[in-house]
């Protein structure tokens, strides 16, 4: 079996989306095996096979302004972007989600409660269960569930102490 040359893949992801991630760098310099380990999770965190485009990148978005405030919402801003959502529902999941069709909106809504780890209120739940199956809903959990993990290592790296203006430019 090959060795993944983890270095080299942050170097092109670094280039691609215009991002810093030093602080994976930090993580696979001292702590290879966990990188290692973090990196087979990584697929997790973008497993998309049942939800439309617009509900995950939707979710992704308003899931993670919740976790973070700056460089990990812009970069998922251009992976949604890139991925072909509209620009104007990434504005309006920056903004809040009121300029967001009905259905996008209860995404938003749903997705940041759960993230804030808040009750989601009965009648929101009722709709959500109507338009998803069991098998969308599991993929909107693990989509709201793992946005938090890369903001959290940045976090307890030091590398998270400001927050920044997000663009919607790729």
């Amino acid at each position: 079996m090959a060795q993944v040359n983890y270095s080299e893949q942050l170097k092109d992801f670094e280039e691609h989306y215009q991002y810093d991630a030093g602080y994976l760098h930090e993580f696979l310099q001292h702590s290879p095996s966990g990188y290692e380990k973090f990196a087979n999770f990584q697929p997790l965190s973008q497993h998309r096979e049942t939800l439309d485009t617009d509900t995950y990148w939707i979710a992704k978005l308003a899931s993670m302004q919740v976790a973070d405030c700056g460089h990990c919402v812009q970069l998922n801003v251009r992976m949604a972007l890139e991925a072909g959502v509209d620009r104007k529902w990434v504005a309006a999941t920056l903004s809040g989600g009121s300029n967001l069709p009905e259905h996008l909106k209860d995404i938003y809504d749903f997705s940041t409660s759960v993230a804030s780890y808040q009750l989601v209120d009965p009648v929101l739940r009722e709709r959500i269960n109507k338009a998803l199956d069991k098998a969308q809903l599991i993929e909107l959990g693990v989509c709201i569930a793992t946005v938090a993990i890369y903001p959290t290592i940045k976090r307890a790296l030091g590398y998270t102490v400001t927050c920044s203006l997000v663009e919607i430019t790729v």
